[in-house]
């Protein structure tokens, strides 16, 4: 009789387990979206919002903007490019 509770107790262990570990899903990815360049919508861009991007969108809105800028360049070499080009 003790045989039979402790296989009980085993077995519902063990599906307790196997449920939960099948329930279990991979992490989702959240990208963040890209910041707004033109905060204040008037058209002009300044050296202040294009320094809160990073390096990478910094490339991104320049490739979208149609713009040269050398990638070997450093962060600020890049916001004066896209500055400069778009004055």
């Amino acid at each position: 009789m003790e045989i039979i509770a402790i296989i009980l107790a085993v077995a519902l262990v063990g599906i307790f387990v196997y449920s939960y570990r099948g329930s279990s899903k991979p992490p989702v990815a959240v990208s963040k979206p890209a910041p707004v360049v033109d905060k204040n919508d008037n058209g002009i861009i300044s050296k202040a919002e294009l320094n809160k991007l990073t390096k990478v969108q910094l490339f991104d809105f320049a490739e979208k903007k149609s713009l040269k800028v050398k990638k070997s360049g450093t962060k600020a070499a890049v916001v004066n490019e896209i500055w400069s080009q778009l004055r």
